[in-house]
């Protein structure tokens, strides 16, 4: 049994190591994704508020790009759970009769173990009328979700990881198209002091 979990831990420790190697050229990659991104912005540009759904390692990512969207672009843009948004976000979404249209969701599905939990919220949200752009790293799990999903490469266990970047980006190109310097968001400091 010792044996089995050691091996075990060797080989997630490999595949942790190929992928680390691999990241520069996965982000390289995933800067293609430069136009999409910008058409995302364009279509957030006049939205209120924003949601952004991930599962296991695309959770914490979805919080920091929600973040990234709040600093520089200036949306109220939140991160969830895949599966937190029916817990009271889901009262926010408007379809297209809503006073600026139908609520966007952007929901990072990965070919992972919770992608099925993924797909399950992406049908709900779609069904109440949201606006649904999908981060993955494979465009046929998502076809009947999305017919241009924003697709990055895999890359194992860092896979989540490279979803930040279309974020980052989306972000960025929000920031301009609203006419606000990402370089200097306002009320934030660039080094934080603690007394």
């Amino acid at each position: 049994q010792r044996e089995d979990s050691g091996e075990q831990s060797l080989a997630d420790k490999s595949d942790l190591l190929l992928a680390l190697q691999r990241l520069p050229i996965s982000f390289g990659m995933a800067l293609r994704t430069r136009e999409q991104c910008f058409k995302v912005a364009e279509m957030l540009q006049d939205k209120e508020h924003l949601f952004i759904l991930g599962k296991g390692f695309a959770e914490p990512i979805a919080y920091e790009g929600a973040l990234k969207i709040k600093e520089i672009g200036y949306l109220n843009a939140q991160g969830y759970s895949g599966g937190a948004l029916k817990h009271g976000p889901f009262a926010l979404i408007e379809g297209r009769s809503g006073k600026h249209g139908p609520t966007p969701i952007i929901m990072i599905i990965l070919d992972d173990e919770h992608a099925p939990q993924m797909l399950t919220a992406a049908h709900e949200v779609q069904a109440r009328g949201a606006e649904v752009v999908v981060i993955t790293d494979n465009a046929q799990l998502v076809k009947e979700i999305s017919s241009d999903p924003i697709v990055i490469p895999s890359n194992g266990p860092l896979t989540a990881l490279i979803s930040v970047l279309p974020l980052q980006l989306i972000a960025y190109e929000l920031s301009v198209l609203r006419g606000i310097n990402p370089d200097t968001p306002r009320n934030l400091a660039k080094a934080v002091t603690v007394d």
